[in-house]
């Protein structure tokens, strides 16, 4: 199996060199790279060419966001294990193979991940997967700020950060739908990685963290700033557990959801886009619900 790299590039200038170089040093299982760039207003596209002159380049022309760029490059790419990578994230030796061994490996993984460093020292992790918080009112990356050494052990998880994990082509056609193809474009940035991988697990496939798979993450390298980012945040949380959570997980979902309406009601006094995100959110929640019942019907 050879893999389809897919960067999607977003004013990315001082990052895009070094984690396309890293993708190239993974060796012959990259069958072809492919960047999204999603509207740069920088040098972004210029530099991405110069450090590898053999990627497939798309200039939307646009900021398409998250999920609709990389359902672009799944659209033409041809091999069976595709990987999502933001370009603030640089590939160690072997990361790549790591990964691809545990699909080839496993039929029933749909994805796996690795254990993404933060930059600097101490080293500190970054994300060995998704997990909920304590009191289940977001999702977040599991460890984070945690020594690197943490998470040593090679198992299964709720899901992989979006900012590199492989998936199985198969696996992602599987849940595949329009406007979702793979992943939901409705929700443009932000809980697309949680969304794909509960659709993923509801059709009885499995996400795996492999801890032997090392990279380094920047954050930030997708130019979106605070409040752009949190708007999304506050907008997909309601949104993601509608569209997929069984009557049973909803159960456990509503104290944790109700919390953190609260929060952001109380915050948004103070924060304009907060105010907006909770009132998109819910202008929202009939589209959530139809994409529920298509769901259900397509199960």
């Amino acid at each position: 199996m050879r893999i389809s790299v897919s960067v999607v590039t977003h004013q990315s200038a001082a990052h895009v060199e070094r984690c396309l170089a890293a993708v190239r040093e993974q060796g012959t299982r990259v069958g072809e790279v492919l960047v999204a760039d999603s509207g740069s207003r920088d040098d972004t596209v210029l530099r991405a060419r110069r450090a590898d002159p053999e990627a497939r380049i798309a200039v939307l022309g646009r900021n398409a966001g998250y999920a609709a760029a990389h359902n672009h490059n799944f659209r033409r790419s041809r091999h069976g294990a595709f990987l999502v990578l933001n370009p603030d994230v640089v590939l160690h030796r072997g990361h790549l193979d790591a990964l691809l061994e545990r699909l080839e490996c496993e039929a029933s993984l749909a994805a796996a991940g690795g254990r993404l460093l933060a930059p600097g020292r101490p080293l500190r992790l970054d994300s060995a997967g998704v997990v909920y918080d304590r009191l289940r009112t977001r999702f977040v990356d599991r460890g984070r700020g945690l020594s690197a050494r943490s998470f040593a052990r090679d198992e299964d998880v709720l899901g992989t950060c979006g900012a590199a994990t492989l998936f199985r082509r198969a696996a992602l056609e599987d849940v595949s739908s329009p406007g979702e193809e793979p992943f939901a474009e409705r929700l443009f940035m932000y809980y697309e990685d949680v969304d794909l991988a509960w659709r993923l697990r509801r059709a009885g496939w499995r996400i795996r963290f492999c801890p032997d798979a090392v990279a380094t993450h920047a954050r930030g390298g997708s130019g979106a700033g605070d409040a752009f980012a949190e708007y999304h945040l506050v907008r997909n949380r309601l949104w993601v557990t509608l569209r997929n959570a069984a009557v049973r997980e909803l159960a456990r979902e509503l104290p944790g959801l109700a919390l953190f309406e609260l929060a952001k009601s109380i915050q948004s006094v103070r924060r304009p886009h907060l105010r907006r995100a909770l009132r998109d959110q819910w202008r929202g929640v009939p589209e959530s619900l139809r994409a529920r019942r298509r769901a259900a019907r397509g199960a």
